[in-house]
Parts: C-alpha cells; sequence; structure tokens
C-alpha cells in the first residue's frame, strides 16, 4: 500500500512539474512573439515544442536526481533550494544542448531563459500548493516509528505531525526498553525510524539496530533550537562533529540583504501606494487621532527608532493598557505570557480588518528604506522587553528587525514569547534567500487567509 503512495505521489509530481513548465514555456514563447515586431524573428511553434519535450526530459532527470521525486522529508525551504538549484542546472544543461546541435541554434534563446527564470519561483509556488492540498489525503507520505522515551518522543512527534507537507506520518511511538522486540513482531510497520533521544544518550547502539530494518534512520536529540535547516556534520577525526553557524551575521550576507530590501521596498511602495493612501482615508474616518502610529522599537545594535503602522487603536491606548491589567488579572496573565492581548478592546473597527491581514504594517517599507528594517527579519521587539529577552539580545540585535519574519509565519500571536525568541534565533543562524524567499511566500498565504494578529 504504502510502496502505491509513494508512485502516486511522484507521478501527481511529474505530471504537476511537467504542466506548469509547459504552462511558462509556452506564455514565454507568447511573449517572445508578441515583441517579435521590435526584436526580429518569432518562434516556431514546430520547433518550440521539440525544444520543450527535450527540455522536460532534462528537468525530470534533474529532478529526479536532486531527490525531488517524492521528496519526502524536505521542508519548505530546503525544497525550495532543490527547485532553485535544479532550474539553475538545467538552463546550464539547455544551453550545452542547444550549443552542440543544429537544428535548435536558431530558436530564440529568450525563450527559454524567460521561461525558466518564470520556473524559477513558479515551480515551488505549484509544489508547495501542491503538498499542502494533497497532504491532507491518506496516500501521501510514508508511515514512520518513533523511538524513544515518551515525552520527548511525542514532543518530536507533535512537530512532525504539524508539518504534514513532510510526508512523515507518524504511525507509533515506542520507549527504548521495546525496541528490539517491536522490530521482531513488526518488522514492516515504517519505512522511516526516527530515534528521539535525550542529549546524554549514545544513539549509536540504538540506531544499528534500527539501520538493519528500516530504509532511513533519522537521530533527533534535544539540542538547542538554532542551527538545524544548514548545519553540516563534519568528520573530526573518527568523531561526529556538528558546525552551527549564524548565516545572517556575515558581511556578506548583509550587504546583499540590505540591496533586495531597498530593491523589494521601493517596487511594493510603488506598487501599493494608492492602496495605502485609501486605507488612511479609511483610518481618518473611522476614528478620531492620527493615521500613523509611532512607537519606539529596538532595531540594530540596540539602537532605538519609531516603526511605523496605520493606527489600529484608540487614541491613548497604553494608558488603556494600564488600566485593564490591573483591573483583569486573567488579562494580565496571558499579557505576561504571550505580549499581546486576545479581544483586545483598545483596537478600532478598522484596526480590526487591518491587523485581521496585517494591512497596519505596510508603512514600514518607510523604515525599510531609511535602513531602520528589513522586509523579513527577526521581530522589531520594543525596549521594554529588552530584559525579558535575555541572551538572546546579543543575537538577534545584531541584525535589522524585519515586516515579517519566521515567527510570524509559523506561529504568529499563538507562540510563547520564549518561542519568538527561539525562531527569531533560528532564523538568523539558518538564513538564506531562499529562507526569505519561502517566508515571503508564506507571508502572502497568512495575509491573504486572514490569520494576521
Amino acid at each position: 500500500m504504502h510502496r502505491r503512495s509513494r508512485w502516486i505521489t511522484i507521478g501527481l509530481l511529474l505530471l504537476l512539474d511537467m504542466l506548469v513548465f509547459s504552462l511558462l514555456f509556452v506564455l514565454a514563447a507568447g511573449v517572445r512573439n508578441g515583441l517579435a515586431h521590435w526584436i526580429g524573428f518569432g518562434v516556431q511553434w514546430k520547433t518550440a515544442f521539440l525544444v520543450l519535450r527535450v527540455v522536460l526530459v532534462l528537468m525530470v532527470g534533474v529532478f529526479a536526481f536532486l531527490g525531488l521525486y517524492p521528496g519526502y522529508g524536505l521542508t519548505g525551504v530546503k525544497e525550495l533550494e532543490r527547485v532553485s538549484k535544479a532550474v539553475l542546472l538545467l538552463l546550464l544543461m539547455t544551453a550545452s544542448v542547444f550549443y552542440l546541435n543544429k537544428p535548435f541554434q536558431c530558436f530564440p534563446r529568450s525563450v527559454l531563459v524567460l521561461a525558466l527564470a518564470m520556473a524559477w519561483w513558479g515551480m515551488p509556488v505549484a509544489r508547495s500548493l501542491f503538498r499542502n492540498v494533497f497532504s491532507r489525503f491518506a496516500w501521501y507520505g510514508v508511515p514512520v516509528v518513533i523511538f524513544g522515551p515518551l515525552p520527548w518522543a511525542r514532543e518530536v512527534g507533535k512537530a512532525i505531525a504539524d508539518s504534514r507537507r513532510l510526508g512523515w506520518c507518524v504511525m507509533r511511538y515506542v520507549p527504548l526498553e521495546d525496541l528490539e522486540g517491536t522490530i521482531v513482531h513488526n518488522p514492516s510497520k515504517g519505512r522511516v525510524a526516527v530515534l528521539a533521544l535525550p542529549r546524554t544518550v549514545d544513539p549509536g547502539p540504538y540506531a544499528r539496530v534500527l539501520a538493519q530494518h528500516f530504509r532511513q534512520v533519522i537521530v533527533i536529540q534535544d539540542f538547542s533550537y538554532f542551527g538545524s535547516l544548514w548545519v553540516e556534520a563534519r568528520d573530526v577525526v573518527g568523531h561526529l562533529g556538528l558546525e552551527f553557524q549564524y548565516h545572517l551575521l556575515r558581511s556578506w550576507s548583509l550587504i546583499l540583504k540590505r540591496g533586495m530590501d531597498l530593491i523589494g521596498a521601493l517596487g511594493l511602495l510603488a506598487l501599493l501606494g494608492p492602496f495605502m493612501l485609501f486605507i488612511a482615508l479609511w483610518i481618518k474616518l473611522d476614528s478620531p487621532g492620527p493615521v500613523f502610529f509611532r512607537q519606539k522599537r529596538l532595531g540594530r545594535d540596540f539602537h532605538e527608532f519609531d516603526v511605523l503602522k496605520f493606527r489600529t487603536m484608540v487614541v491613548n491606548a497604553e494608558k488603556r493598557l494600564q488600566e485593564i491589567l490591573a483591573q483583569d488579572p486573567v488579562a494580565r496573565e496571558a499579557y505576561e505570557k504571550f505580549h499581546k492581548l486576545e479581544n483586545d478592546p483598545r483596537i478600532t473597527r478598522s484596526g480590526r480588518w487591518l491587523r485581521k491581514f496585517s494591512l497596519d504594517e505596510l508603512p514600514q517599507l518607510i523604515n525599510v528604506l531609511r535602513g531602520e528594517m528589513s522586509l523579513v527579519g527577526p521581530r522589531a521587539y520594543m525596549p521594554s522587553e529588552l530584559e525579558d529577552m535575555g541572551s538572546y539580545a546579543e543575537i538577534i540585535l545584531r541584525v535589522r528587525p524585519g515586516m515579517t519574519g519566521w515567527w510570524q509565519v509559523q506561529g504568529r500571536h499563538r507562540t510563547t514569547f520564549q518561542r519568538r525568541l527561539e525562531m527569531d534565533e533560528y532564523y538568523i543562524s539558518n538564513w538564506s534567500l531562499w529562507m526569505d524567499f519561502f517566508i515571503f511566500l508564506k507571508t502572502v498565504w497568512v495575509v491573504m487567509s486572514g490569520q494576521g494578529g
């Protein structure tokens, strides 16, 4: 059954990839034909479909080589990285084929370049939608058995279950003392074994037993939250070493990210400017007070700055907050844990809609242009929260805070303050352009689905 399910997923992904790329290729050819009057000859469709068939064969081979069929166990960021690399490799391979084959040399190279440029972002989006939809079906994924002390094993299992797109279906939990007996009596219960252990337990003896019966054995120990996405295994004279880095603290990373911020902020302001004027008018008509709300936040290197937002609360909201916390012990306890209030009575009618779709944060594009914020980054913490940040502050406040970020698209307002700190450190440690692109795509989905905070 599970073997058949695997081939169903592979078949559907193959069809999806070929369909998406074919549509993008035809679109690119249409654009090239539309410009033929200005830039020369157009596209011969007979040759175009021959080229398309060659590219599709190469594409399937490259994707399969990079483990994208079925791609179980890949996080969204990892799949985005592999698809992006596959598209670049495909461009190099097709360029070589075109150069060596005379029939293809008369075909406009711009069509292929444009199609692959669109595929660079279009195919990861299509695959993400595919996994989000089909991961709800029983045939999607492979069975997983988790071995280890039950409290930690169940915590690992919950994390796996919350990310359905991984394709790992948790079938059962097995305590370490029952490991060998379970394998003997149930030898084919899972293709993947997860060994969830405390950091003080040597995984070697257990892993050697599991490796004889399972196709994959994944060891997960309760190390610190940071540095798991791009961590590298190192062989240190026969010993396993794990290399952790804060990727975003590299100077070239900060320079590259700043350039992307400027381009992105200018483009979004040009696109959304008229809509922002409409929001400003709506706020002015809805309740008395200014259009913008300014609040002190902690920026890079502990420097304070005024973050800009569309006003979503009544005037004197901070004074009202203190009154609520003094009068309501339950609200005070919730605020101390989450640093937010559910059903906050200070929020205006327009403010509820702006917050629901995160539109109140659009003026922060100005903060990005000023160099005070980034499009994607850690949360912009308040000066009053500095003490609560503890040792995390030394890492988090070395980069610019973001309009959106890892914790916003993963947990939003439902996470605790401590969890937000851990997610921000995770982002800084694991940063890459692929991760920022993934967060941007997730942010668009969160905003459109009204899951804002």
